[in-house]
C-alpha cells in the first residue's frame, strides 16, 4: 500500500512529455455507457481506466517500473474475492481489476464533471495510463453526463465524443432503482473506487439522508432524478450543434442491443479505426425485461411531455 501518492513520485516528471488522444463516452447514466465502453475496449484499439488503475492510482508507475502490476492485479482479484464483490451491485456487470471504469473515481469528483479545479489530476491519469500502456492508442474514457462536454472541447479542441442515448423512461427508472441500492446499504465495490461514497455511506445519517432523498416516500426521488435528467438532454439539445460534426457520433442503447456490430463498426470507423479482434456480437448483451417501478410508471406520460423535443431528437415515439 502506499500513502499520499509517495511509490509514484520519483516517477511523476516523466509524464511531462505524454501525450494522449482523448475520446470521451458520453450519456446519462444507466443508458448503456458501460456496455458501450466494455465492448468498444473488447476490440484492443484503445487504452482505457480500469479499475485496478483507479484503486491502485497512486502505484500505477511504480508498479510498472517494477514490473509487479501483474501481482498487484492478482492481489486485487483475492481482495475483491474476500470482500465478497462478484459484481457491481448495482447490476450484473462482473467485477475485475480489468473492468473498463470511470475516470472521475480517480478525480475524486463524485459529481462525474471534470472542470478547472481538478483539470490537473485528469491529464495526469490520462499521462499516466497512456504511459504504462499501449502509447499508439488513443486513450477511451467514460463519463457520465452531458455537460462537460464544451469544457472538454474548449480544453482539448482536438477532442471525441460518442454520445450514447436511450429511452428516457428506462433510464430514469433503472438510475432510481441504483441510487436506493446504493443507499440502502454499503456497496463495498463502490465504497473500494469512491472516496466521496466511502465516506458519506459510512456516515449513518448522511446515508439514511440520501437513502430519503431517492426514496418512494412523496416521489421525491423520481423527482430529483427527473430533473437532472431534463437539465441533461436539454443542455445536450441546446449546445451539441456547437460541435463541429466531425468530433462526434450519436448512437442509442437500443441500437448497440439490437445491432452491435453495426454500431461498433459504425463508431469505429467515425474515429478511423478498425477492430484488431473478432468480436462475438451475437454474446455482447442479454435482453432483460423493463420492471419499472410504481411510481415511474405513473409518471411516465407526465415525463415524456417535457421531453418531446429529446425524443424527437432521437426518434423515439412522442407518446
Amino acid at each position: 500500500m502506499t500513502i499520499n501518492g509517495i511509490a509514484d513520485r520519483p516517477y511523476l516528471d516523466l509524464l511531462s512529455s505524454v501525450d494522449f488522444k482523448p475520446i470521451f463516452i458520453m450519456g446519462f447514466p444507466r443508458s448503456g455507457t458501460t456496455f458501450l465502453y466494455q465492448a468498444l475496449v473488447a476490440t484492443e484499439c484503445f487504452n482505457f481506466v480500469s479499475a485496478y488503475q483507479i484503486i491502485k492510482y497512486d502505484e500505477l508507475l511504480y508498479n510498472h517500473f517494477n514490473q509487479i502490476e501483474t501481482k498487484a492485479k492478482q492481489e486485487l482479484e483475492k481482495y475483491f474475492y474476500s470482500l465478497g464483490i462478484n459484481t457491481r451491485g448495482i447490476d450484473q456487470v462482473k467485477v475485475t481489476p480489468d473492468l473498463p471504469e470511470e475516470y472521475a473515481f480517480a478525480i475524486s469528483e463524485y459529481e462525474f464533471n471534470l472542470k478547472s479545479s481538478n483539470l490537473d489530476r485528469f491529464i495526469e491519469l490520462c499521462q499516466k495510463i497512456q504511459f504504462i500502456s499501449k502509447t499508439n492508442q488513443p486513450l477511451l474514457l467514460k463519463s457520465p453526463y452531458f455537460q462537460p462536454f464544451l469544457f472538454i472541447k474548449k480544453t482539448f479542441p482536438e477532442a471525441k465524443f460518442i454520445f450514447i442515448h436511450r429511452h428516457p423512461i428506462p433510464v430514469i427508472n433503472s438510475w432510481l432503482k441504483a441510487n436506493r441500492n446504493l443507499w440502502l446499504k454499503k456497496n463495498p465495490y463502490v465504497a473500494l473506487i469512491s472516496k466521496d461514497y466511502q465516506s458519506l455511506v459510512d456516515n449513518p445519517w448522511q446515508r439514511a439522508f440520501k437513502w430519503l432523498s431517492y426514496s418512494q416516500y412523496f416521489e421525491q426521488g423520481l423527482h430529483r432524478i427527473t430533473k437532472k435528467y431534463i437539465e441533461e438532454v436539454n443542455f445536450f439539445l441546446n449546445n451539441v450543434e456547437s460541435l463541429p460534426q466531425h468530433n462526434y457520433i450519436s448512437v442509442s442503447y437500443e441500437d448497440l442491443c439490437d445491432q452491435p456490430e453495426t454500431t461498433i463498426q459504425n463508431i469505429l470507423k467515425f474515429l478511423g479505426l478498425s477492430a484488431k479482434v473478432t468480436l462475438e456480437y451475437d454474446k455482447l448483451s442479454e435482453p432483460r425485461p423493463l420492471n419499472l417501478l410504481p411510481e415511474v410508471k405513473k409518471n411516465s406520460e407526465k415525463i415524456l411531455k417535457q421531453l418531446q423535443p429529446y425524443l424527437a431528437y432521437c426518434d423515439y415515439d412522442l407518446s
